[in-house]
């Protein structure tokens, strides 16, 4: 992982942002008015929830906002999770149209071929189970075309900087609650038919994370 933190992306794009000329074709124009962020997060994945996001161990550490323990646990947790959780691409080109040249890496898992972005940091969030507020874990994937970090579930992190704290995110709350289980490997073709990486140019269809659980879905 590399050891630069975090930089949050403020600047809006065009709704075809990030795609390649065949799936620009098939999308908004770059005239059109860029999505809010926040409205298009809380249509695909539910009210904001504010969350920790992290290069390394040593930055999370150094944000005094956790122990040395808790904050190699979140790491473990993502290093763990990522051949399960980190999204699937049916051929090298496609993923690294997403998430840049030698930012993806081969992979096989039940007799099957794909390529998945490499984790470039994880996450740590807060979720209330029976009563109790316990610590959600995941990786994230950082996109080349946007800059951002992502979930494995296709949510977005934004609004850096919360409440003065650099290490602070918003993301959508059905994606903490619902954390991803086991990818789908996605072709060109549906990541373009689907509105792009991370769906965010519209709410409506599949997209990339369309669903809580799973990305393809």
């Amino acid at each position: 992982m590399t050891s630069d933190p975090i930089q949050p992306r403020r600047r809006k794009r065009s709704a075809a942002a990030g795609l390649s000329a065949v799936g620009a074709a098939a999308m908004l124009s770059a005239c059109d008015p860029a999505p809010d962020l926040d409205q298009v997060s809380r249509e695909r994945h539910g009210a904001p929830t504010e969350v920790a996001a992290f290069t390394g161990v040593a930055e999370c550490v150094a944000s005094g906002a956790y122990t040395e323990d808790q904050c190699n646990e979140a790491q473990r947790a993502a290093w763990n999770n990522d051949q399960a959780q980190a999204p699937r691409f049916q051929d090298q080109q496609t993923c690294e149209e997403q998430f840049g040249d030698n930012g993806c890496q081969s992979r096989t898992s039940g007799g099957q071929s794909f390529f998945t972005p490499l984790l470039t940091g994880f996450m740590i969030g807060q979720l209330m189970d029976g009563g109790r507020s316990r610590y959600r874990y995941s990786g994230l994937y950082r996109s080349h075309r946007d800059g951002m970090y992502y979930h494995p579930s296709g949510a977005w992190l934004y609004n850096g900087g919360r409440r003065g704290r650099g290490y602070g995110y918003q993301m959508g709350s059905r994606a903490l609650a619902s954390p991803v289980t086991t990818q789908r490997i996605q072709t060109r073709s549906s990541v373009v038919s689907r509105g792009g990486f991370g769906g965010r140019a519209s709410a409506r269809g599949g997209g990339w994370g369309g669903g809580s659980r799973g990305f393809g879905g």
